[in-house]
C-alpha cells in the first residue's frame, strides 16, 4: 500500500513538473532582413520616402465561427470582441504604426494622406500601385527618392481548447525611385500564446487564461511591437524619442520666390521658413552645402502659438558642380545643441546651371 502511494506521488510529481515545463511565457519572434550595403550611405545623406498602402495576405481567419463557440459568452465580454477589423483595416493600422515610428528615424517621410491625394489623381490602378514595378512613376510623381511596400502575412488569433494564440507578421519592402532596385526587405513575425504553453497560474486559471490572448488589446500590442521593430530593423538602428508638443518645428520650409532654370554662379538661392520662434534654422543643399544659417527675421502671434519667420541664402560659387540638388531645413532649440534635431525635406530640387 505506501509503495502505491508513494507511486501516485511519484506519477503527480512528474505530472506537475511536466506541466511546470509547459508553462513557460508564450512570446516568439521571429526575424528575417535583407539590407543593400548602399542603405546607411543614403539614410545619413537624406532619403525620402512615401508609403504605399499594406496589402494584406493573411490567410481568412476562421475561428469566430467555430473555435470560438464554446467560449462565445466570456468572449463577448472582452474589448472590441463583437468582430474583427476587415483586412483593409488591418492593413491601415499597420501601415499607420510604421509610418509613425519611422518618423523618429532617419528617413524623411511623406504624410499618407498627401500621398494617397496625389496618387489617387495619377491615374494609377491599385494593383500598380502595389507593384513595385512601378515604383519609378510612383517615385516620380510623388517627387521622393524611394518606395515602401508593405504586406500584413498574419494577423490572427486562434483557441485550442485550453491554449490560445495571438500572431501578426509583417514584411517591408523599401525599392529605389529611379532604378526600381530593392534596397530593404524584412519579414517580422511576433506572437504571444497564453494557456498551457502560456504560462496559466493555478486549476482556475487553465480554464480562463487562454481567453488572454484573444483579447483584441493583445492584437493591438502586437500589432504596435511589429511595426516598431520592423521600423528600427529599416532604420538600422534604434529610433530617436518621440518628439513632444514642446519640440520646435516648421510649418513652412520652401524657396522664397520661384526661380526658372538653373540658378547660375554669382546667383543667390533664397530660403523662407517659418516655424517655432527662437530657435536656431539651417538649410542644406544636399551634400554640397551643409548647415547654412537662418535668420529669425520677423515674429507674430497665432491662436496656435507665436511664430517667427526665418530666412537664409546661399550665393552660387566657381566651384560648385552642374547638378541638381534637394533642399533640407532642420530646427532645435537654441542653446541647446544636443537637443533633438527635427529635419524637413522641400518638395522640390535645386538645380545649379552652367556658368
Amino acid at each position: 500500500m505506501s509503495r502505491s502511494v508513494a507511486s501516485c506521488a511519484v506519477r503527480r510529481a512528474a505530472g506537475a513538473a511536466f506541466a511546470c515545463a509547459l508553462l513557460v511565457t508564450g512570446c516568439a519572434t521571429r526575424v528575417q532582413t535583407e539590407s543593400d550595403p548602399r542603405l546607411a550611405g543614403l539614410r545619413a545623406m537624406g532619403y525620402r520616402i512615401a508609403v504605399m498602402p499594406f496589402a494584406v495576405t493573411a490567410p481568412a481567419d476562421g475561428f469566430l465561427a467555430s473555435s470560438l463557440a464554446p467560449v462565445g459568452e466570456l468572449f463577448a465580454l472582452e474589448p472590441g470582441a463583437p468582430r474583427l477589423p476587415d483586412r483593409a483595416r488591418i492593413g491601415a493600422l499597420l501601415r499607420g504604426d510604421v509610418v509613425a515610428w519611422l518618423r523618429q528615424g532617419a528617413f524623411e517621410v511623406v504624410e499618407t494622406w498627401v500621398s494617397d491625394t496625389k496618387l489617387a489623381h495619377s491615374g494609377m490602378s491599385a494593383g500598380e500601385l502595389a507593384d513595385p514595378k512601378f515604383a519609378r512613376r510612383v517615385a516620380a510623381v510623388l517627387k521622393v527618392d524611394g518606395v515602401l511596400y508593405g504586406d500584413v502575412l498574419r494577423w490572427n488569433r486562434a483557441y485550442y481548447v485550453l491554449e490560445s494564440r495571438a500572431e501578426v507578421a509583417l514584411r517591408l519592402e523599401l525599392h529605389d525611385g529611379p532604378t526600381r532596385e530593392r534596397l530593404f526587405r524584412t519579414e517580422r513575425s511576433e506572437s504571444v500564446g497564453s494557456g498551457l504553453s502560456g504560462g496559466p497560474t493555478g486549476l482556475v486559471a487553465a480554464a480562463t487564461e487562454p481567453l488572454a490572448a484573444l483579447r483584441g488589446s493583445q492584437l493591438r500590442e502586437l500589432t504596435r511591437a511589429v511595426g516598431r521593430h520592423a521600423a528600427i530593423d529599416l532604420n538600422g538602428g534604434a529610433l530617436r524619442p518621440e518628439p513632444g508638443p514642446l519640440t520646435p518645428r516648421l510649418s513652412v520650409f520652401a524657396l522664397a520666390r520661384p526661380h526658372p532654370g538653373p540658378f547660375r554662379v554669382g546667383e543667390r538661392i533664397d530660403l523662407l521658413a517659418i516655424g517655432t520662434p527662437g530657435c536656431v534654422v539651417r538649410f542644406d543643399l544636399g551634400r554640397l552645402r551643409v548647415g547654412v544659417p537662418m535668420l529669425e527675421t520677423s515674429r507674430f502671434e497665432d491662436p496656435r502659438g507665436a511664430r517667427a519667420t526665418y530666412e537664409g541664402h546661399y550665393v552660387v560659387q566657381e566651384v560648385d558642380p552642374r547638378v541638381r540638388l534637394p533642399v533640407y531645413g532642420t530646427i532645435h532649440p537654441a542653446g541647446s545643441p544636443r537637443a533633438m534635431m527635427t529635419r524637413y525635406r522641400w518638395g522640390g530640387e535645386v538645380e545649379i546651371g552652367p556658368r
